[in-house]
């Protein structure tokens, strides 16, 4: 019998590309929680003015054979040795670090090969400092933003990733070169705020909001909090976010969401 060995390397690829999706993994990890006495600003409308919601922060672990990928890092773990938590409108608390929790993953901060951010806003970016000697996947904007004068006479807390390993993009970033997590940037929140697309074998796709959405009903009503950086690049990027769901067949993920947070895996349960 004569083989096809054309045709036997291009099953074995198949085969290696299907196994190599059946091992990406999705942890949702618990950052903090934010009481919210006041959602004004939520809306440039103020349609949801003198009501209060909780909203939750949560961070992201996506393990791939290549890497892993930390998207979003939450609160600044040193929140979680305030009982008290911080802060008055938007009154910040956290249960457990999330150096404790990769911890029970048997990982390490240096174990992470990849940071990502949403943006830079503290609730998102405030563990960055931990992943200083991670590949940062950075929007260009947004880390044009960060590092801008102005930020820094305002002493963020993300100065590590100033001189870390630094991989920049405009629109789309493939993380794995395989398709399964592509950044994609969605400016207006913040100027180079993203969004991210992860499609897993049996869950299929997620499209996580960062704060493009903050709660369901801010994305069904439109709403655009007042403290956007700009408002016609946020209606754009809400367009792209609908676009992107529907041609993926996305679940929709707003990560502030209380319920699509509790709707996600109890850590250390996991999607794949």
């Amino acid at each position: 019998m004569k083989l096809n060995f054309a045709v036997i390397s291009g099953l074995l690829t198949l085969l290696a590309s299907s196994a190599t999706a059946s091992e990406i993994r999705l942890y949702t990890l618990d950052c903090g929680t934010i009481d919210v006495s006041d959602m004004a600003s939520f809306d440039r409308e103020g349609r949801f003015a003198g009501q209060s919601i909780t909203l939750k922060v949560p961070c992201y672990l996506i393990r791939h054979p290549k890497g892993d990928l930390i998207w979003d890092t939450g609160y600044d773990d040193a929140l979680a040795s305030k009982p008290e938590g911080q802060g008055t409108t938007f009154h910040a608390t956290m249960d457990r670090t999330l150096e404790s929790q990769l911890a029970d993953l048997g990982l390490g901060l240096a174990d992470v090969e990849f940071l990502a951010l949403s943006h830079w806003h503290p609730d998102h970016s405030g563990n960055a400092n931990l992943f200083g000697a991670s590949t940062w996947i950075a929007n260009r904007a947004e880390r044009d933003f960060m590092f801008s004068d102005v930020m820094q006479q305002a002493q963020p807390g993300y100065s590590a990733l100033q001189d870390a390993k630094t991989n920049l993009f405009d629109k789309t970033y493939d993380v794995f070169g395989d398709g399964s997590a592509v950044i994609h940037s969605t400016p207006g929140h913040t100027p180079g705020h993203s969004v991210l697309l992860l499609t897993l074998e049996n869950a299929g796709s997620l499209l996580f909001s960062g704060d493009l959405h903050i709660f369901e009903e801010g994305r069904n009503t439109g709403a655009i909090p007042t403290f956007n950086s700009d408002v016609e690049q946020t209606i754009q990027s809400m367009q792209l976010f609908e676009k992107l769901a529907a041609d993926h067949s996305a679940r929709i993920v707003i990560e502030h969401d209380k319920d699509h947070f509790e709707a996600m895996p109890r850590f250390p349960n996991y999607l794949d």
